[in-house]
């Protein structure tokens, strides 16, 4: 019997053989034979081959029209950085990235329902297996739709991405939501204007009036007890507020009809929208919907800029239930995907197949919906179908990139090698969105940070190879592409046996923090596109899962404390960690001070969301909600820090919200307590205002003091 050892040796020389067989076009030949599944290719470009299908888990794809660059390398530290000599021997076999660019940018449309039949039949695994009644039926890869809200952001195409706290809208002293890239704002779950609050909670939104420093007054709800409508998140701009969330029920405009012995019946249509509602709040104490934008499929997220509403939806399509029916039995409307804009209609119109496109090589049966519109004019939304899904998404001023996630394994073993990532490129222009480029990138992404551009390049960082189980095969890349995604420089061989846990770039330079039982922060230097190189690295205990650049040369880290551990990895988390890096010498990056939060028990929203930090860099403040374990009981605060480049972070207080009514009844106690569980912390003018499900909590932003209470949860 074969040891550890020997076994995963093996495998990779499986993976190696893989590699070698796909670049001379013999895997797909072999593969085509296992699956019995022969895919019709339509253009020219693809009939110089086929591709292989893939069976629950996905198999790498190959683009017939490509650009491929191999880079080599030198081995320098953990990292490597390319060698114009062409040599390559120091990867001993650490897998690295390669793209894969489409230069086609028109797309094939669907046109009609026996086309779009014939693509689910195509792209449907074929594992035949007989039901109870002998039926013969073939197993469908059940895609589900992307849940990430996530929340992806991009950079102006002639300016770097740098982050933000501030919007376009006012220089007037309140916070705004931290986020990605300036001037391309983000929905979040609490705005405010600086005299007002809005609020995402239970299913409505709560308006507070704070003009009136000592005493909050709750001038308004929307609520939703009648409509289907479940917002999500929020955006102000001027005097209107828009919702964004989900929608269900059964389409009152189409329904399939069907036909017994003794009866005809119709039956409604159940449709998921993602919808984005507006209202009018230039009446406060009545606000008033003015439109309603509706695009099937789940929500998965948005962006706005300059008034421009931009946001995603996937719907999957059920394979399985479409080819157990005979096509003639079929409703072509069913599988149309609908949406919906007040602005013109209130009826729900269908998108027809000849307005739907796919891709050469479809990624999953999912309908990947764009909507686009401005709030400032009646013009009907821009509404744009693919088929493929979306998990993913980074927008600039000018473009939309969105990202799907593939798992690549090998098709004897069904070993995952890890992942990879299709790029989907779009421009956008005043509410209008044009597909532009498509591209394949090899290795997962770790989330919207991952990606950015600046001045026509779009910069995308990835982990090749396994996540779960992490060995020396395992790496890191970072790749350059230009305006239609061509590949033009890369950076692979980072951080051996490691995976990123998060990326920021500024300018010219990228950091990227990798983990596995230390925390590297790599400098990256971005300045040539065409040759990528690493300038310096830090190892400390602990690793970083956001980053959030203090100046030019300086650099906030916060994520987790670790201490060794008898597990496989070594080492486990204890504790949150925040940390000041100086990048003063891109060479020598160091960490110049630190501070550790509780235990392993300790957490925070702001290990996976952004918009959970307040930071201003005026004010000298960083803040942030945290839970913590404490005398046998959980607490929730937000703790509030100064920052000084000479003292380091200074604890300046804590605001704690605290359930103030006693009930023995465990469940209903335990539930009221974590409605005190802290969201966000926001300020306007000298007040700090902190929100949960349960109150909304004003407090003096110089010494803590409460100033009022606000009940919200009645």
């Amino acid at each position: 019997m074969k040891d550890n050892k020997e076994f995963i040796d093996g495998i990779y020389q499986k993976y190696d053989e893989y590699l070698k067989e796909r670049s001379n076009g013999k895997m797909d030949e072999e593969n085509n034979k296992k699956f019995n599944v022969v895919k019709n290719v339509k253009t020219k470009e693809f009939q110089k081959g086929s591709f292989f299908k893939r069976n629950f888990v996905k198999v790498l794809s190959t683009a017939a029209v490509c650009t491929v660059v191999i880079s080599s390398f030198i081995v320098s530290k953990n990292f490597i950085n390319n060698d114009n000599n062409g040599n390559n021997d120091d990867l001993n076999g650490v897998q690295v990235g390669k793209t894969t660019t489409s230069e086609k940018i028109s797309l094939n449309k669907v046109n009609d329902f026996e086309t779009f039949y014939n693509l689910i039949k195509e792209n449907t695994p074929v594992v035949s297996y007989n039901d109870n009644r002998g039926i013969v039926y073939e197993d469908i890869e059940m895609t589900t739709d992307s849940a990430q809200s996530i929340n992806s952001e991009g950079t102006n195409a002639t300016k770097s991405s740098q982050p933000t706290t501030q919007s376009a809208q006012s220089s007037d002293d309140y916070s705004k939501t931290n986020i990605q890239v300036e001037n391309v704002d983000e929905a979040d779950i609490v705005k405010t204007n600086g005299k007002y609050i809005f609020y995402v909670v239970s299913n409505k939104i709560v308006i507070v009036d704070i003009q009136n420093k000592a005493k909050m007054n709750k001038v308004a709800e929307i609520t939703f007890e009648n409509d289907n409508f479940k917002p999500s998140e929020l955006y102000i701009y001027n005097d209107k507020i828009i919702l964004i969330g989900n929608e269900s029920g059964y389409s009152t405009s189409k329904s399939i009809v069907k036909e017994t012995l003794n009866s005809i019946y119709k039956k409604g249509i159940y449709r998921q929208y993602s919808v984005a509602v507006v209202y009018d709040i230039s009446n406060i104490e009545r606000p008033q919907e003015v439109r309603r934008v509706k695009i099937e499929g789940r929500y998965v997220s948005s962006r706005m800029i300059n008034g421009n509403i931009y946001f995603v939806a996937n719907k999957a399509i059920s394979g399985y239930n479409i080819l157990r029916h005979q096509y003639d039995a079929l409703n072509e409307d069913e599988y149309k995907p609908a949406y919906v804009d007040t602005a013109v209609s209130t009826r729900e119109k269908l998108i027809n197949y000849d307005r739907i496109y796919y891709f050469d090589h479809i990624e999953s049966l999912n309908y990947l919906t764009l909507g686009g519109f401005n709030i400032n004019n009646e013009k009907e939304a821009d509404v744009e179908t693919f088929m493929g899904a979306g998990d993913t998404i980074y927008c600039s001023t000018e473009n939309l990139y969105v990202a799907k996630a593939r798992n690549v394994y090998d098709a004897d073993t069904r070993m995952s090698f890890g992942s990879d990532t299709k790029i989907l490129k779009f421009s956008l222009d005043n509410g209008n969105i044009e597909f532009k480029a498509e591209a394949d990138i090899e290795g997962g992404i770790n989330n919207q940070f991952s990606m950015d551009e600046q001045n026509g390049y779009f910069r995308i960082a990835t982990t090749v190879g396994k996540t779960y189980n992490m060995d020396n095969s395992t790496s890191n890349s970072l790749y350059i592409l230009d305006d239609k995604l061509n590949e033009v420089g890369r950076l692979d061989g980072i951080a051996k046996g490691e995976k990123i846990y998060s990326v920021r770039y500024a300018g010219n330079r990228a950091y990227v923090v990798t983990f596995k039982e230390i925390d590297p922060l790599f400098v990256i230097d971005l300045s040539n596109p065409r040759n990528p190189k690493i300038l310096g690295e830090l190892k400390i205990p602990g690793y970083s899962t956001y980053l959030h650049p203090y100046d030019e040369t300086h650099l906030i880290g916060f994520g987790y404390d670790t201490k060794p551990n008898s597990t496989d990895t070594g080492v486990v988390n204890d504790g949150l960690k925040m940390s000041m890096f100086d990048i003063t010498d891109f060479n020598n990056p160091k960490e110049m001070f630190t501070v550790k939060i509780g235990d392993n028990r300790t957490s925070s929203q702001l290990t996976n969301n952004h918009k959970a930090l307040l930071f201003d860099k005026e004010k000298n403040l960083i803040a942030f909600p945290i839970s913590t374990y404490e005398n046998g009981r959980r607490e929730y605060k937000a703790q509030v820090y100064d920052i000084d480049l000479a003292k380091g972070f200074t604890l300046r207080g804590e605001i704690k919200h605290e359930e103030k009514t006693k009930d023995d009844d465990f469940s209903k106690k335990y539930y009221t307590k974590y409605n005190f569980s802290i969201d966000r912390i926001l300020y306007s003018q000298d007040v700090f205002y902190t929100v949960s499900k349960a109150i909304l909590k004003a407090s003096d932003m110089n010494n803590l003091q409460e100033i009022d209470v606000l009940n919200i949860s009645e």
